[in-house]
């Protein structure tokens, strides 16, 4: 029988689904064949968040029934991405003791991550991922593997991601609405990170910003692990508002404006070179300066590097990151950005795009691109979920043969693990 992944990307400007064949070569190593693709203008979330459940149902939908169509089979279950302002973090520490004749086991590792799991939270918040950042046998730190080690006792420092009940329900309710049983809700800049990270910018210190079109996600990585997490209220719909406030121009107008002429290097562009656009009150289309254009553009894309700087500062990692930033997400790709990043962050910057060496076949070229990268990235987080078989025997097993909306045994063996 072939054995499939389906990812579901809902973000706030599109939907995208897509589903890949598992395979496997001769020496055991798994990879993905695309097998479909869907996509669909988002509508009825704002900001990450889905503010009219019809909409969102109707838009995911189509990106669903176009991504069938491709592969010519329904999709069963998928992996969704979600992001949005409700989103919070925190650290914490969860503790187990080790029976010390057999070393420490996975069931002592599950044990402490319920633990640390075990943390009062606001109302109307739950948790989404308990993610190891390490592990401390016997006060020995830094463990990144304990499993088999001799110890009495055993501690992890996790990060704990949270979210709206309210927004987690009515994103589930969107997609299952379809028949489509959810694997897991993975934090969109958790998805990112898998499709355009390499492993020594992950072990060295790195910060991912996936820039969608209404929210910022940004995620700290070191040492393999998943150390801090924000989501910002900003995004490319940010940048195409300030162009249709200054220049009087209708939303879709700006954003065309932003997408074929921006760039946040107006020093690049000539000083007579200009563009037409339709404007609220004239009939016929005005004249503007693209040097102007980009100065907008600038100005806003330098207040958001200097939030994104000063959420780095008050995090404590702004120091420990030698391999920078890594943009990703639509809104990355405007021209200038990682230039205009190097110099008001000073730090090594670079545009995330999902790459070759990925294990990933049948990419099409506009599939490898930044505005994509989570949803390969949620392909790639199903193909190295290892709990796959964990998962099928555990709601076996169940007293209610259900599974949880957010695929809780699914990510059991993930979680063990950092990154």
């Amino acid at each position: 029988m072939q054995e499939t992944i389906s990812a579901i990307d809902i973000g706030t400007t599109k939907i995208c689904a897509l589903t890949a064949e598992v395979t496997h070569d001769s020496l055991g190593n798994m990879t993905l064949r695309i097998l479909g693709e869907g996509q669909a203008k988002s509508r009825g979330i704002r900001r990450g968040v889905v503010m009219n459940v019809p909409e969102v149902t109707a838009a995911v939908a189509e990106a669903v029934e176009k991504c069938e169509r491709e592969m010519g089979q329904q999709i069963v279950n998928a992996y969704v991405g979600i992001a949005g302002s409700h989103i919070g973090t925190l650290n914490s520490k969860g503790v187990s003791p080790v029976d010390r004749r057999h070393g420490v086991t996975g069931q002592d590792m599950q044990r402490a991550l319920e633990g640390a799991r075990a943390v009062a939270l606001p109302q109307n918040q739950e948790v989404i991922h308990t993610i190891a950042r390490q592990w401390t046998v016997d006060g020995q730190s830094g463990v990144q593997h304990p499993v088999g080690m001799s110890a009495y006792r055993l501690e992890v420092d996790a990060h704990i991601v949270t979210g709206s009940s309210t927004a987690i329900n009515n994103l589930v309710q969107c997609v299952v609405a379809h028949g489509i049983d959810i694997d897991e809700l993975v934090l969109e800049p958790l998805a990112s990170n898998e499709a355009v990270l390499k492993p020594e910018e992950r072990r060295m210190g790195v910060a991912v910003v996936d820039m969608g079109g209404g929210t910022t996600d940004l995620a700290v990585f070191r040492e393999d692990g998943l150390c801090h997490t924000v989501i910002l209220d900003m995004g490319g719909n940010h940048l195409t508002n300030d162009l249709g406030n200054v220049l009087h121009a209708p939303f879709e107008t700006a954003e065309e404006l932003k997408l074929r002429y921006g760039t946040v290097l107006p020093e690049r562009v000539a000083e007579d070179e200009k563009v037409w656009a339709n404007v609220f009150g004239e009939k016929a289309e005005r004249s503007f300066s693209r040097r102007f254009i980009a100065e907008i553009l600038e100005a806003r894309a330098t207040e958001m590097l200097e939030i994104i700087h000063k959420k780095l500062e008050d995090s404590g990692y702004l120091e420990q990151l030698p391999a920078g930033i890594v943009f990703t997400g639509g809104s990355s790709q405007l021209p200038g950005l990682s230039e205009l990043s190097r110099e008001v962050l000073g730090m090594p910057a670079r545009i995330g795009i999902p790459a070759a060496h990925l294990p990933i076949h049948g990419l099409s070229r506009a599939l490898q691109s930044p505005t994509y990268a989570t949803s390969i990235g949620l392909l790639l987080w199903g193909l190295h979920e290892d709990a796959r078989a964990v998962h099928r025997r555990f709601a076996a097993e169940s007293n209610t043969g259900s599974i949880d909306w957010a695929g809780q045994t699914m990510r059991w063996l993930k979680n063990l693990l950092p990154g």
